[in-house]
């Protein structure tokens, strides 16, 4: 693969991309490695309560101490991570649980990510979210404008078993 050319990929379809399988999720997560992303990996089966999702973004993002565990302490902690790189990945496996169990703090954890994916592009810098289901026909509501698609090599519904 070309220098950049998975995260362009990844980017030029918005701002979250969904995977089902986990190999192949675990091959561009070396890639991104590769490249220098600062990656923050999260397991969504714990989040059936939004404490344990407000743990784990603490714990995972390293918030401050002051984290106020809500939406909007989460977005202002958001907008302090910053990469030395300029590169950020976050990576969300079994998303589909959590979907399936509270569509809308997931739907709008999906939209706090593309906010940061549109901070980071404002400086040149790069903010890529990308979603595991282990449901293949996982849909979701649109972010921002855009739908959230199957990444490049799992676009066709074969591709997933379908």
């Amino acid at each position: 693969m070309c220098d950049n050319e998975l995260d362009f990929q990844t980017l030029a379809r918005g701002p979250v991309t969904k995977y089902f399988s986990r190999d192949l999720l675990e091959e561009h997560l070396v890639w991104y490695a590769h490249q220098e992303y600062q990656i923050y990996q999260f397991d969504a089966r714990p989040w059936y309560s939004l404490d344990n999702f407000y743990s784990d973004m603490h714990a995972g993002f390293q918030f401050p101490d002051y984290f106020g565990r809500n939406w909007d302490a989460f977005n202002d902690c958001l907008t302090d991570i910053a990469s030395a790189t300029g590169k950020v990945l976050v990576v969300v496996i079994n998303f589909d649980d959590w979907y399936q169990e509270e569509e809308q703090s997931a739907s709008l954890f999906l939209d706090y990510m593309a906010e940061q994916t549109y901070r980071f592009l404002l400086t040149s810098q790069r903010w890529i979210t990308l979603i595991q289901s282990n449901d293949p026909g996982l849909q979701t509501r649109n972010i921002g404008a855009h739908p959230v698609h199957w990444n490049f090599l799992e676009w066709m519904n074969r591709d997933r078993g379908l």
